[in-house]
């Protein structure tokens, strides 16, 4: 039992000596008994390091940026306050780009600063837009009026548009109607110099003035047909004041008035306000005086008369003379013979019509019958 593992024991050692003898001999280095062996491989290059990122001495622009846009946007957006886009420097890029614009939410008693570009020793710098607080009352007059025409509306007086002053800029607010208030009349706000600042009056209702004021000049007058038939004159429409406002008055037809023309009437400032002058019927002024030979006496009674016709009357040139008549040329015989007598005018008499002189022939005989009013 005891020889049966000795035996073993041996036989396991014998193995395991063998083992180590054949690893062992695997271990040797091989070496090469040539004379001249081949250099070795050159180890491979190293990667060539990686470059400095770039640096910039002077990234600051140095020149001025170009012209803004113009962004388009909506007018108005409440409780907003747009922003406008502007022009920012790339540093890396070295150029300009373009920031669109953007609207911002309003803020209480402030007002949005918008930024600049500003040169500095030879390079722009950005001042950044910030909110400032707004100055309550604007330093310089709004801007003109808009051109609003409503028209008319029974029973409504219309309250006109106006700039109001919100967040440090100019805002329009469009008119708007009320509904008239009895004889009151609605008197239009304005703004106001008030020492270095403007001031917003409110519209009121106030009695209306007696008088128009001077900043509310008569409208043109309307168009009218002014024709009329023989012996009428036309008197013109005008504007009225009645209650605060300017109400029209046609026209009408009148008759025509002897020695007398009419003065139309006007409006006029005068004492602070526009005052009406009505129109009226004036006089005509006497026409300057105008020689005419006094006709010849008649021939004494019973005297010798022509027994033929007298010539054909000659030919008078006269211009119309108001509130006057003209007397016609005729012939008269004196001393055997016919001679021409000029005409001359007439002052124009109520209701009475002038006839001119006329020859007639009686028997044998011409005589003259002089004019005359009847």
């Amino acid at each position: 039992m005891r020889s049966q593992l000795h035996r073993v024991l041996v036989s396991a050692g014998l193995a395991a000596a063998t083992l180590l003898g054949t690893a062992s001999s695997f271990a040797q280095v091989v070496r090469d008994h040539r004379q001249n062996p081949p250099p070795a491989a050159p180890p491979p290059p190293a990667a060539p390091p990686a470059p400095p990122p770039p640096r910039y001495v002077d990234a600051a622009p140095r020149e001025a940026p170009p012209p803004p846009r113009e962004d388009r946007h909506e007018p108005r957006r409440p409780g907003y306050v747009w922003i406008s886009g502007r022009w920012d420097w790339g540093r890396g890029e070295r150029r300009w780009n373009w920031l669109p614009g953007r609207w911002e939410r309003e803020r209480a008693g402030k007002r949005w600063r918008d930024p600049r570009w500003e040169g500095r020793d030879g390079t722009y710098v950005l001042i950044d837009g910030d909110w400032i607080d707004e100055p309550r009352y604007p330093s310089a007059p709004p801007p003109p009026a808009r051109d609003e025409r409503p028209g008319l509306r029974a029973g409504f007086a219309w309250s006109a548009g106006y700039w109001d002053w919100a967040n440090g800029n100019w805002q329009w607010t469009p008119g708007h109607w009320e509904r008239q208030r009895g004889h009151l009349r609605l008197s239009a706000g304005r703004w106001e110099p008030r020492g270095d600042h403007w001031e917003w009056a409110e519209p009121r209702w106030v009695d209306p003035p007696r008088f128009p004021p001077l900043d509310q000049p008569p409208p043109p007058p309307r168009p009218e047909d002014g024709r009329t038939k023989p012996g009428y004159f036309f008197i013109a429409g005008h504007w009225n004041w009645e209650n605060g406002e300017y109400v029209w008055q046609q026209g009408e037809r009148t008759r025509l008035q002897i020695g007398m023309h009419y003065e139309p009437g006007q409006w006029t400032p005068r004492d602070g306000a526009w005052r009406w002058l009505p129109g009226a019927w004036v006089r005509d002024a006497p026409p300057p005086p105008v020689y005419n030979p006094p006709p010849p006496p008649p021939p004494p009674s019973g005297g010798p008369r022509p027994h033929g016709p007298p010539p054909p009357p000659r030919e008078e040139n006269f211009a119309p003379r108001n509130g006057y008549v003209w007397a016609r040329g005729h012939h008269e015989w004196r001393d055997d013979r016919f001679e021409w007598i000029p005409g001359h005018w007439e002052r124009q008499r109520p209701q009475l019509t002038w006839s001119d002189g006329r020859w007639e022939q009686r028997g044998n005989e011409w005589i003259y019958i002089e004019g005359g009013w009847h």
